[in-house]
Order: C-alpha cells, then structure tokens, then sequence
C-alpha cells in the first residue's frame, strides 16, 4: 500500500521509442559550423557516426564536393541526384544492399561502399555505375559479394572507367582479360545468386523457427539496425540521468535554469532587442515604413527568419533576435522583404494600414514661384514713409477755406447759352 501511495517509480514510467536520427536542413547546419551554417557554398561535410536512417535534405548543398556518412543506419542511396559536383561519397558500415540512384552525380570520382550487405543477388547493381563516366576509385571490401571468386573481374568488365578496386590499381592486361571473361562472369553470376538466394532465405526461416538469442543474432541489415538502437538507447538513458544529476545539484546550489529570452513584457508590450547588435535604420515616409537591418554579407538568407507584425518587426538569424518597434501601424500581409546579394542588408517595406491623405495642393515648383514674387515685391517696397500719418487740426482747416475760395473757371460758350422753358427742372 505504501509503494503504491508513493506512484508510479522511474522503471514504470514508458520508455519512448528509440528512432535512427533524421537528416535534417538543421542537422547539416549544425555540422557545417566550419562553413557559418551555410549550406549555398557547401562544398564538404562529414555526417559520421550519427545513426542516421534515410539520406535526406543533402539535395539543397549544390556545390558539395565531399559527403561522408559512414557508420550510419542508411538502408540505401536516394535523394542524391542534384549533387551535379560531388566526387567522394563515404556510405561505409551501413545498410546497403543495392547501388543505385548515382547517375546525377556527374563528378562522382570515388566510391566507398565498404562493409555493407551488398550480397550476390545484387552484384550486378554495380553496372548502374557505368553512366558515371568519372568515376575513377569504387570499395566493396567487407561486402558479401566481395566474397565471390568472380567478383574483381566481373565489376572491372562491367565499370571500364575505374582505376582503382579496393585499393588496388587495374592493370591494362587485367581489364583486358576481364572484359574477355564477362560472358561467362555473368552466367556464373546468375546460377550462384539463386543458389545464394535459396540459402539465405532457407537461413532467415529457420531463425525465424528458434527463440530469439541476442547472443546468437544472424548478421543482417535487421540485427545492426537493433544493435545500434540499443546502443543509442543506452547512451540517451546515461546523458538523462546526467542531466537529472545535474538539475538536482544546481537545486541544491541555488541556481536557478536559465530562462528564455522574453519577447514581450506582462502586459503585452513589444520588448525592443538587438541581440546580434546588427546595425539598422528605419525611415518612414507618407505611404510606408522601411526598415533596413544590416546583416553579415556571407551569412545565408535561408538562416534569416523575418516576421512583421502591425507594430513590430522581429528577424531571426542564428537563434539571435532583433525586434523593432514601428512608428505607425503598418499592413502586414503588405509588406515585403527584399535582401541585398552585394551588401547582405534586408530591407523590410512595410506600407501604412492608415497612409497620411492631403488635400489637393499646388506642386512644389509653383509655390517656390510665388514665395519668390512676394519677396521681389517686399523688396521693391522700400522704407515706409511715416511723417502725415498723424494729421495737424489748424492745417486741415486752412485748407478748407483755400478750396472753398477757389472759383471755377467759366465753360466755353457759357455767354451764349439762353434759358430754355421747354427744359424740365432740375432734379432737387
């Protein structure tokens, strides 16, 4: 009753499925750190050792030259064909039973496909090689078709372009002598891949009969797949148990886990950031707001994450946030993001969601026309004559009595103009 007031105990907690790792955009980032993360001008990378399951993503690196990802849980070669540059390819101690989907890769140079479970049923895959017209260098060792008495002779007929087979250059007479034999390799091949098929299927039912031995597994694509996953298991159980060691000690010690970096204040509000410390200017006109934020030329666009929002901007590159707040709210769904190939600047146009609206005005070159007109006339005015402008009462009336004294002088032809009776009287 105690153990079970207590609840459930760590062993009874369910454990999560162990899964191969995924090759993933962000993966690749991670170990091209020799490269800043960039994957554009990608030239090599080693992906060894990660228990990866399916080769994926790797399509994106155009320029690669150099792809390694031996000891690997890769059940076969895919998503490789816009790899127009590569010339090595490392797939060692993995899963691979068949050659295939290599024919986009144009530059291939070397091939190393060592100890992998390419058996004799899948010998004849190698001639898919053939369109691989540089490809100068192939390794099967470890593979059970290496195991074949025909085998050196047989691929060096089918791949005339190779130099070198598991390490050991290919003399003139050898290809010579290979290439004689091939019609007989082929019809022997074709009666010992059945008699191998036979066997092997004879073997995987008879294992399938007897309980499972972990001791006494059959060595297959199947039983190294396991074998890796408890042993990724085991090691995620040993770090976790470290970190809970961890936590309970920083409890202990009073150090509190680092917190996420906040984006906004209780109350909602926008905190304004610059954790890279990129410079950056923000320019805002009557239609629209422009944000330029200057980042580093060689650092990738596809590492850049922009969002813009009515009253902010935040862009994010290499988990460093810059996060802006506009002078006025904009149209998001509007705006556009535009970055510079020369200078790596990204510049953000976001238009007004209420843009500045004026009334009908004169153009500019007008208005300068009349402000130019009103001060010519301001300077033709001159100094103001002040004097009369408070008047004298004795002059005034002076003046009076010299007007009235003035007498006009008579009309021309007054003297002969007579009264008229018909004429009407004047008007009073």
């Amino acid at each position: 009753l105690r153990a079970s007031m207590a609840g459930p105990t760590s062993t009874d907690a369910p454990k999560k499925k162990v899964e191969p790792e995924r090759l993933t955009e962000a993966l690749i980032r991670r170990k091209a750190e020799h490269n800043e993360g960039m994957l554009g001008n990608l030239e090599e990378i080693a992906l060894h050792q990660l228990d990866i399951g399916r080769i994926e993503a790797v399509n994106n690196c155009r320029e690669l030259r150099i792809l390694l990802l031996q000891a690997n849980l890769i059940p076969r070669l895919e998503n490789l064909h816009r790899l127009k540059k590569l010339e090595y390819l490392n797939v060692a101690l993995n899963n691979i039973q068949r050659l295939e989907n290599l024919e986009g890769c144009e530059s291939l140079k070397k091939l190393d496909l060592t100890c992998n479970f390419v058996d004799l049923e899948q010998l004849a895959s190698v001639r898919s090689l053939r369109n691989n017209t540089r490809l100068e260098e192939l390794y099967m060792t470890g593979n059970p078709c290496a195991k074949w008495e025909g085998y050196r002779p047989y691929v060096l007929a089918s791949l005339p372009q190779l130099t070198k087979l598991d390490g050991t250059d290919v003399t003139r007479s050898e290809r010579i002598e290979a290439v004689q034999q091939l019609k007989a390799l082929e019809r022997t091949l074709a009666a010992d891949a059945t008699a191998n098929a036979r066997d092997n299927e004879a073997v995987r039912r008879r294992r399938a009969q007897e309980p499972d031995d972990g001791d006494a597994r059959e060595w297959c694509p199947e039983t190294r797949t396991l074998d890796a996953l408890e042993a990724r298991e085991r090691k995620l159980e040993v770090e976790e148990s470290r970190r809970a060691g961890q936590r309970k000690d920083d409890y202990l010690l009073g150090i509190e886990p680092d917190r996420p970096r906040r984006l906004f204040k209780e109350d909602g509000s926008v905190i304004q950031m610059n954790m890279g410390k990129w410079p950056f200017k923000i320019d805002e006109t009557r239609d629209e707001i422009v944000v330029d934020i200057s980042f580093p030329k060689f650092l990738d666009t596809a590492q850049i994450d922009a969002e813009v929002q009515p009253t902010y901007v935040r862009c994010t590159a290499k988990g460093k946030h810059i996060q802006l707040l506009l002078p006025d709210e904009v149209n998001a769904m509007a705006s556009v993001a535009v970055r510079s190939t020369t200078t790596g600047h990204l510049v953000l146009r976001c238009p007004k969601a209420r843009p500045l609206v004026e009334g009908l005005r004169a153009p500019p070159e007008q208005l300068e026309d009349k402000r130019a007109i009103a001060r010519e006339q301001i300077e033709l005015a001159g100094a103001v004559d002040i004097r009369g402008i408070v008047s004298d009462a004795a002059a005034e009336a002076e003046a009076k009595v010299a007007l009235a004294a003035e007498v006009p002088p008579p009309l021309e032809g007054d003297a002969e103009l007579d009264d008229d009776d018909d004429a009407p009287p004047p008007l009073e």
